[in-house]
């Protein structure tokens, strides 16, 4: 288990107070706060935080020899090239990115939230406006050339997802999901069916939303207040719905804000990252990636950090953390062929940060997870960081590349590995 936070140079957070996810989505002015089974359900303890809670990483373990064959007169080593590192592109200026990786704009969208792929490759992305866009890169330059509104109207649209194997677009916004239909091929939704109403909201509503490989509609849903005892208990909470059949449940609870959730790629664990209580100061409670467990309680109100706090017997630890109020949203796991292998499986987390101090450093954190019996252990690391700022949505595309929505720039930026 690991922490991201303030470090000279490289690993640099501010513990500052955030304003959008941590703090409230609901707002006038807009402010940002396989497998074919469900998760699965824990037999064994949660690891605990290495080294203590003032770790900025778990220490690597060693790994023994890998035993060689004995020399013989035939056999002749053979040096192993490494990859060369790709000519890469930096097109805004500051930003950093690991060495043969590339950062370009994709497209400029007001403030956008959740992003989605189609099966043909098409971005579907949703603003703080209600507007849902289509965006298409029609020559393979790894830009959008052509910008299609799909959907408008919507209430704080906070996500998107497709269903697999289908054209059927869900929408998160506040307490509602919503399925919307292309039924002539031009790219507007012709048909707005309402397939979930009433979820609680306050000062933060359901959030992003996605398919397991059981057909289930997986989402977040943040609490209505910063520190309370819910009167609703789906407020808080992970839950999922049968589509087909209108079935749902609450999967785990005391998640006071719960963004964005993603499997690890070729299981049923689903993972999901957490922004905490705001009223601990600056120093507490740290930004949390969570395992999801089936039954899991993860200590909000009452339990913060590695079991700080009070009533925390049988609640959840998280497997990664990042520093206080640092508001840590978009999530989605490596799984395409275009980084280098040591991407392989690895998380990656929008670090959106907060608006109340100057010089808050926010980026894409990198979370290395590495099985560990049912739990996983984790290493995090900065990713990208670029100037001001303030990504929300990020997705992994079809192609390989990292896309990262930035909410107060209003751009998509592109990250890829070479030119």
């Amino acid at each position: 288990m690991a922490i991201l936070r303030k470090q000279p140079l490289i690993f640099l957070f501010i513990a500052t107070v955030l304003l959008f996810t941590a703090c409230g989505q609901n707002q006038s002015t807009p402010t940002p706060t396989g497998s074919t089974a469900v998760p699965p359900t824990r037999t064994e303890p949660t690891p605990t935080l290495a080294n203590g809670a003032n770790s900025t990483a778990v220490p690597p373990t060693d790994t023994p020899p890998t035993a060689q064959p004995e020399a013989t007169a035939t056999q002749t080593a053979v040096p192993t090239e490494p990859r060369p590192t790709p000519e890469s592109t930096i097109e805004l200026p500051g930003a950093t990115v690991p060495p043969g990786f590339s950062f370009i704009k994709f497209a400029d969208i007001y403030r956008p939230t959740g992003l989605a792929f189609d099966a043909a490759g098409r971005l579907y992305v949703t603003s703080f406006d209600g507007t849902v866009h289509i965006l298409q890169d029609e020559n393979g330059d790894g830009r959008s050339d052509r910008d299609t509104t799909f959907a408008t109207g919507f209430s704080t649209a906070l996500g998107i997802t497709l269903r697999p194997g289908t054209n059927d677009v869900y929408v998160s916004s506040t307490g509602q999901i919503t399925l919307l239909r292309d039924d002539n091929g031009d790219d507007v939704a012709d048909t707005r069916d309402l397939f979930v109403s009433g979820l609680p909201n306050g000062l933060h509503q359901n959030d992003n939303l996605q398919f397991g490989l059981d057909g289930w509609l997986y989402m977040g849903v943040g609490s209505t207040c910063d520190t309370c005892t819910e009167a609703d208990s789906r407020s808080a909470s992970i839950m999922r719905f049968n589509v087909d059949t209108g079935e749902s449940e609450v999967i785990a609870h005391g998640l006071r804000n719960p963004y964005d959730i993603a499997f690890y790629p070729g299981t049923s664990d689903l993972f999901a990252t957490d922004n905490g209580r705001d009223d601990l100061g600056l120093d507490s409670p740290f930004e949390e990636l969570n395992q999801i467990i089936v039954g899991g309680d993860y200590g909000w109100p009452n339990c913060w950090n590695e079991d700080e706090g009070s009533d925390c017997a049988g609640t959840e630890t998280a497997v990664a953390f990042f520093a206080p109020h640092s508001s840590a949203n978009g999530l989605d796991f490596y799984s395409g062929s275009q980084f280098p292998a040591e991407y392989q499986n690895n998380a990656f987390v929008a670090i959106f940060g907060t608006f109340l101090t100057d010089g808050v450093y926010t980026g894409v954190a990198r979370v290395q997870l590495t099985p560990d019996g049912d739990s996983y252990q984790s290493t995090v690391s900065w990713f990208a960081q670029w100037p001001d700022g303030r990504p929300l949505p990020l997705i992994v595309g079809p192609d390989g590349a990292l896309y990262v929505g930035d909410y107060i720039n209003s751009v998509i930026y592109r990250i890829s590995y070479g030119p």
